[in-house]
Parts: structure tokens; sequence; C-alpha cells
């Protein structure tokens, strides 16, 4: 294939420079819609974080390469938008946002925060397919549950083939060797039996072999404004809740709880609203689109959300063989000391260890 597309004497250079200098990059794209018409808000924005920042429109204007009657007719026809001001303007003393304005370059900031991470992993998700199918270079497929180590491994890697699922998917997927690699977790306390039974049918105890990739805690997350700290207190105050996704073990911790402590799922606002990733549930918190959801602590402080903690959980890595590729990717995540590759019987025993 790749020979028709760059015959190896001729094109040898093209083809070098094209693999070495091609790289697609996603953006974030802010728009408002006022009676059916549209309007970008992306220079708007730019110019109220130049203001913020300058504290003068001229000088603003410069940083943004615009004319000042450009930067004056963009804040000026959007102010007719929002019919309310977006800066202020005093005499001998500059410019300044209007409480508006600060409120829209802090929505913008809540924004990138809590999609960078995902357009990051968009970025890469596809230059990674492309420089596959132009190199058909193998690479490592892993399908596991939400892991920030694993996203941050498939952004430094782009050999590596990483889809997010629930831990039960990715077993199953693994069973079906639609994967090389699978990563679950499973709680610790009182209910790691329910998930390591369902989990079980999975794995095979001769042949698989496991690596604890990290020790974490789940917990409920929710905005540090209204913290919350029982489910019960989403009960009794009305809160919306935000799900993951049916298999997850996250759903499954969810759905013992409740059953635990005598709760009804219709009960719960939300309950049937599902993300796929401890990300898209803390951005759905950040947004106040929900008011909270079980994830991770490390999401939770990454975005300077409240976290109460329900549970510790050990999260592992399952593959079958040790080949070259999960070699490597083991050296990357874990330093040589701390690399310890246990079979299925030390695998059920660390988990009883720390229950």
């Amino acid at each position: 294939m790749l020979a028709c597309l760059f015959p190896p004497n001729k094109y040898a250079y093209y083809y070098h420079l094209f693999m070495s200098t091609i790289n697609i990059q996603h953006s974030l794209q802010s728009r408002i819609t006022l009676h059916n018409q549209e309007y970008d808000l992306n220079p708007l924005l730019q110019l109220l974080i130049a203001i913020h920042k300058h504290g003068n429109l001229r000088a603003a204007a410069s940083s943004c390469c615009f004319s000042y009657r450009k930067a004056w007719n963009i804040i000026k026809d959007l102010e007719v938008v929002f019919g309310l001001p977006l800066v202020e303007k005093h005499r001998g003393k500059g410019s300044k946002l209007s409480m508006l304005g600060e409120k829209l370059l802090a929505i913008k900031n809540e924004n990138d925060v809590a999609f960078n991470d995902q357009l990051k992993a968009a970025d890469n998700k596809v230059n990674h397919s492309l420089q596959k199918l132009l190199s058909q270079s193998q690479t490592l497929r892993i399908i596991a549950s939400d892991s920030e180590k694993l996203n941050a491994l498939r952004l430094q890697n782009p050999d590596i083939d990483l889809h997010i699922d629930g831990s039960s998917q990715a077993l199953s997927a693994y069973t079906d060797e639609k994967c090389d690699v699978a990563g679950f977790h499973i709680v610790s306390g009182n209910l790691y039996q329910q998930q390591l039974a369902m989990y079980a049918q999975y794995l095979d105890k001769e042949k698989d072999h496991f690596v604890l990739l990290e020790r974490r805690q789940q917990g409920i997350i929710s905005h540090p404004e209204r913290p919350i700290s029982t489910l019960q207190q989403i009960l009794d105050q009305q809160l919306v809740f935000v799900n993951r996704q049916q298999g997850s073990g996250t759903r499954l911790l969810l759905d013992n709880l409740i059953k635990e402590q005598h709760i009804n799922a219709d009960q719960l606002i939300g309950y049937c609203h599902e993300e796929h990733t401890h990300l898209a549930v803390a951005s759905m918190i950040i947004s106040r689109q929900a008011d909270a959801g079980l994830g991770i602590k490390s999401i939770a402080n990454r975005l300077n959300l409240h976290f109460t903690p329900v549970c510790d959980e050990l999260y592992f890595l399952v593959f079958r063989s040790k080949t070259p590729q999960i070699q490597l990717t083991l050296n990357i995540l874990f330093n040589k000391d701390k690399l310890k590759i246990i079979n299925y019987k030390e695998f059920v025993t660390l988990i009883l260890n720390k229950t």
C-alpha cells in the first residue's frame, strides 16, 4: 500500500518529511445562538483575556492583532446580543471587564480545564490512527477501565491503541481476544466479592498474568460550593446525580451502595444519565449540569472539586503472554524495582489482603 503511495526511491525523502511533520490538532470553539442567529464568541473571549491582562482596550486589540475599531465593534455587537455591558471604560483609567465579562472568562477557564485532556486525547488518537494507516505499524491494543496513568501513557506513546470502557466490557473483550491487555479495578471492603465473582468468568486461572497498576480512592465528587457527603443527602435535597455506564466498576459500586442503603434507583435523579469516564463525570459537575457523581479522588483534586471517600480500590492490568510490546509498556509504566508480575492465585491473595 505504502509502496503505491510513496515509491521507495523517488519519494523516500518526501515520505519521511510527510511522516515527521503531519499533525492534526483539535480546539474548542465557543458559539452562542439567539433568535436562530449564531455568533462566534472566540474573538470576544480572546479580547476579554487581553483586556483582563492589559487593562486597556487599545493594548488588548493590538495584542490580538485587531484594529481598535474592530475590537470595539466585536465588543459592542456582542453587548447587543447579551443585553448587558461586557467592558467598562473609565476615562484616564483604561478598561476593565464587567461582571458579565468576568463570568464569561471564568466559564471559559473552567471549560478549558475540563476539556483540555479530552482534546489532547482526541489529537493523539486521530494522529495515531493516521500514522498507523501510513506506516502499517503494529500497535499494542489495550481496552481498560478509565485510568489517568493509562491516559497519560497514550499521550506519550502513539503506538498504543487504548480504548476506555467499563471493567466488565474490557475483560469481556480480552476474553474474545479483541485486545492484548485489559485494565480493570476492584474495590476493597465488603463489596469485593461481588466484583471478583463477576470478573472471574473472564479470567484464565492458568494462563493469565496480572500487574497492580495503582491503588486509588473512589468517592462522591461534588462542587465545592455545594459539598455532598452521602447518597442520602442527594435524595433529601433532590439533587442531580451523574452516573457511569453499565458494566463499569464504578457503576457496580454505586448499585451495591444503593442496595446496601435500601435506596431505590428511581429515587436518584440522574441515575439514567451515563458518562464513560471519571473526567466526564467531573466535567458535568464543574459545569453545574449535575450536583454529584462517583469518581476517583485524583480527578476531583485536579479540578478542585469536593471529594468524600467511599472506598479504596486496586487497579490491575491483565495479559496472557509477556510480548516485547507489553514488556516495553510495563517498563514505561513502572520502575524496574516496582514491577511485579503475579499469577491468578497471587492476584486473589493480594485482593484479600487489602480488604
